[in-house]
Parts: structure tokens; sequence; C-alpha cells
């Protein structure tokens, strides 16, 4: 039995990965060099892919891309199973979830629900390890700025694991928090901001009509201007405060308006 407590690392056990991901259908190159995990199945290669993406971000794009086009041919229970005896089972949880956003389908929505029903979220620790220095500036944008399908699994990270070949429709998601997170950073940074410049910032995540409702229920901007080309500047008060929690009505309202912007996305 293939042991998935462990997790590839090092050069030559990435390469043998990659060579095995190909042979199921990965568009990807590797070599194959000696490792410690013998002949695994394809769902096992998957649940060892997800894993060591934690330490390779590029094998999270390989396996996001090969469960959003070839689900079918990976058993669903066997997956489940394998996932269970994971060391991060809720990485399995994350690729899932981004291919849910490459390949929407009520299917790949029934499939992935069935695969990580027994999963737990992890605890709110950063995805890739190692890629930035701990407490740094891309530290703290991972967590004040994570994308919707890290956090669903206790994870942050900015990263979004879509190829090309995906179509450019494939997007993360941020919430309502990360939205006004991101709003605020740019704000500092330039002094003021319009709704052109936030909603390029938001990179197709939300529609324009959710950025235009971001920027006229933000408590700490102040309008300047009626048009599009208005600039929202910083209120004086607002320096040094976090973005405020929402009330019960608002968060209500943030919901509807979340979901008429994911059915514009589709």
């Amino acid at each position: 039995m293939t042991p998935l407590d462990k997790v590839p690392s090092g050069a030559r056990e990435l390469a043998r990965l990659y060579h095995e991901l190909a042979a199921i259908g990965a568009r990807v190159e590797g070599r194959r060099t000696p490792w410690r995990f013998g002949e695994p199945s394809p769902e096992e290669l998957v649940v060892l892919a997800a894993q060591a993406s934690r330490y390779d971000a590029r094998l999270l794009w390989a396996v996001v891309e090969l469960v959003a086009r070839e689900y079918a041919r990976l058993n669903p229970l066997a997956l489940r199973r394998a996932a269970q005896r994971a060391r991060w089972p809720a990485a399995v949880g994350v690729a899932l979830e981004f291919a849910r956003r490459a390949a929407r389908s009520e299917e790949l929505d029934d499939y992935s629900q069935l695969v990580t029903a027994p999963i737990a979220p992890a605890r709110g620790e950063r995805f890739f390890l190692g890629a930035h220095a701990f407490g740094g500036a891309h530290a703290r944008r991972d967590a004040e700025e994570s994308l919707g399908e890290y956090k669903r699994w206790g994870y942050l990270g900015r990263e979004e694991p879509f190829s090309k070949e995906l179509g450019a429709a494939a997007h993360g998601t941020l919430g309502r928090p990360e939205r006004m997170n991101l709003l605020r950073r740019l704000a500092e940074r330039r002094g003021s901001i319009t709704f052109a410049e936030y909603f390029e910032a938001l990179r197709g995540r939300m529609s324009a009509r959710q950025a235009s409702r971001d920027l006229r229920d933000a408590p700490f901007l102040e309008v300047e201007g009626r048009t599009r080309g208005a600039r929202y500047r910083l209120v004086r008060h607002a320096r040094g405060t976090r973005p405020r929690t929402p009330p019960p009505t608002e968060k209500l309202r943030d919901v509807l308006d979340e979901l008429d912007s994911d059915r514009t996305d589709r």
C-alpha cells in the first residue's frame, strides 16, 4: 500500500511524481527515478500530488487541470479513501475546489462532495510552504486577501492554479472581508482609487456590479465625484483601522450579491 502519510520531496521524487502524473494524463514531464512510493494508483497519485503541491505550486496547477478534465476516470470512492490516509487531506479539498471553478458542472460538484465529505479543514495555515518569509508582506497578503478556495479548507493563499488551457473564465473567489482588505491596501498605497483600478485589481473574481457596491459600501472610503471616474479616498479616521464586521442584514445582502455575481460569471 502506498504510504500517503508521507509526501514526495527532493528533486528525484518530484521528477518521478511528474512522470507518474504524465502517465495518467497530466500535461507534465518527469523522469522515472527511484522513490519511496512504489506503484500508486491514479487516485493515490492525485493525493500525493495535491500534498506535494504545498512545496511545488506547479503541481497544484497540474492536479487541478487533471481533475477538471479527467475526474470521470478517477474512482471517487478510491480517491476519498486515499485522501483519508493522507498527511494533509485538506490539500485534496483545495485541488477539487479549484477544479470545480475550472469545469463547472453539477456532476463535478457531486463528485467533489462525495470525495471530501469526511475531510476536515486544516487549521488556518499558509498553503504553500516556504514560498515567502514568515511574517513578511507576502505572508500578510496571503492572510488578508486569501482566496475562498483555500479558506474553505483551512488554508491561506492567493495563487490561482489555472492553466490557460482551462480558459480565461476560470477564477478564484474573494469573500467580502478579503475584498475590503484589498480595497484598503490599494487606497492606502495610491492615496485614492477609481472604479476601474479596483475592478482591474479584482482580476475577474467579481462582477462590475459587485465591485461598484464594494466601493459604495466600504466604511473607510469617501467619494469625490459621481461618475465611474469618481475617486475614492480613505476617510481620515479610517487610517489604522481594519474593516468592520457587517451587521446581519448587510451580510445577507453580500451573499445575494455574490450569488448574482456567480450567475453572471456562468
